[in-house]
């Protein structure tokens, strides 16, 4: 028996070298496994921490571009208004031109027709034989005046 237990023995203990060993082997793996994970999970939490930053950045640009388009809107509201008052104004202005083109027009018709009576009037006393001697005197007293 002593025989049978001396390889019994040898066995075990090559069994259990095997054994510790394979051990030994996959808590090395798991040692480099939990490392791999660990340096993984910090490079999760570095990425979280960037994109974190990223989406506040971005939330900040959309609120000023927000705030952009409210101060756009306000000022084409305003703008839209002033430029409803400037063609109200242009057809206000137009009207006011026709009526100050026609009062010209009227005004140089009868200026027209003014000049047009005197000059008539005009020619006729020159060719009264009064006018002719009057005239002559004028001349004659004020040569200045001649040609009128």
């Amino acid at each position: 028996m002593n025989l049978f237990a001396g390889a019994t023995t040898k066995g075990l203990a090559i069994a259990l070298a095997t054994a510790i060993g394979l051990l030994l082997v996959s808590n090395g793996a798991w040692l480099v496994r939990a490392s791999t994970l660990e340096a993984s999970r910090d490079v999760a939490t570095a990425d979280l921490g960037t994109r974190t930053t990223e989406r506040d950045a971005w939330k900040l640009r959309a609120g000023e571009l927000k705030a952009a388009n409210r101060a756009y809107d306000a000022e084409f509201k305003r703008l839209v208004a002033e430029h409803a008052a400037a063609q109200a104004e242009m057809v206000r202005l137009k009207a006011a031109h026709a009526t100050a083109l026609a009062e010209a027009q009227a005004a140089e018709a009868d200026a027209d027709r003014t000049l047009r009576a005197f000059m008539d009037r005009y020619a006729a006393q020159l060719r009264s034989p009064d006018c002719v001697g009057a005239m002559a005197a004028v001349a004659r007293f004020c040569p200045a005046l001649e040609g009128y």
